[in-house]
């Protein structure tokens, strides 16, 4: 069945091969999620809901001389289903500038599809790190045994190093030796790009040689919060069932209505991999 119904359209293979490619665009430089966490998928667009895994606690690796202890296992702690929402915008292409960019011969507008994919693309990272309450989906900064660190004035030179250090230090203690990735709401990115007083050093420099993998920042973060991760699919990963396209939906009055659409969802195996800064 083609749910995306776009041979109805009246587009050119060419012109849906613009309106592809500015959707990719304009979702790859909103993502930011994407960016730290590992894909799992395309699963298909008709996959409504899946299975996983959670995995509990730090299991001490067996040393002895038989190899007789049977407590030295890793097990999962509970096996948990989870339903892939639908992510979905739509936008309207007018009849008339269709037929007018072509009799003119202008380029093909997909100022309209790039917007909408950005607006999906950002409600992805919402998805991601703060859940969906109504949906019953927990994001990196609202997972249930998630570890915490409270967070200082990252005004203060130094301040912004040692809130990630104590980070680091509990997901250590957790038993995750890294890499770690380091996502920070928008105003606290502000201050990690800031040279050290008298110095040529930026604070920045010295908390991505802790972490190791990445720096990030995104504006699905509310003020003054951000998030240390381990990670690594076998800790958190993404289920992409229908990733990220553009269907037709038909006429409306004579003009021609879209959808850029996905289905996803987070999945948090270990949730002592996260550590908020709040």
């Amino acid at each position: 069945m083609d749910i995306l119904d776009r041979d109805a359209a009246p587009l050119s293979e060419h012109e849906w091969q613009q309106i592809n490619s500015a959707v990719i665009s304009s979702a790859r430089d909103t993502l930011v999620g994407r960016r730290v966490i590992e894909a799992l998928g395309p699963l298909g667009s008709g996959i409504y809901s899946l299975p996983y895994s959670v995995f509990s606690g730090n299991i001490p690796v067996g040393i002895d001389l038989t190899g007789d202890d049977d407590k030295f296992v890793i097990e999962a702690t509970k096996r948990k289903t989870i339903d892939l929402p639908i992510l979905y915008q739509d936008f309207k292409l007018m009849w008339r500038n269709i037929e007018s960019d072509r009799k003119l011969g202008l380029p093909f507008d997909t100022s309209a599809a790039a917007v909408t994919a950005r607006l999906v693309a950002a409600q992805e990272d919402n998805l991601i790190f703060n859940g969906n309450p109504e949906l019953g989906l927990e994001g990196l900064l609202t997972a249930s045994g998630r570890q915490t660190a409270k967070i200082g004035n990252w005004e203060d030179p130094g301040q912004a190093l040692s809130d990630v250090s104590s980070a680091v230090n509990l997901l250590q203690q957790a038993g995750y030796n890294g890499p770690y990735a380091l996502i920070t709401s928008t105003n606290l990115y502000g201050y990690l790009i800031r040279a050290y007083p008298h110095t040529g050093y930026f604070e920045i420099q010295q908390i991505e040689a802790l972490i190791g993998d990445g720096i990030y920042h995104t504006a699905a973060i509310s003020p003054n919060k951000a998030i240390v991760l381990a990670t690594g699919g076998q800790n958190t990963s993404l289920a992409i069932g229908q990733d990220l396209i553009t269907g037709y939906l038909g006429p409306v009055n004579m003009n021609h209505l879209f959808r850029v659409m996905e289905t996803i969802a987070l999945l948090i195996r270990r949730p002592d991999s996260i550590c908020t800064i709040e």
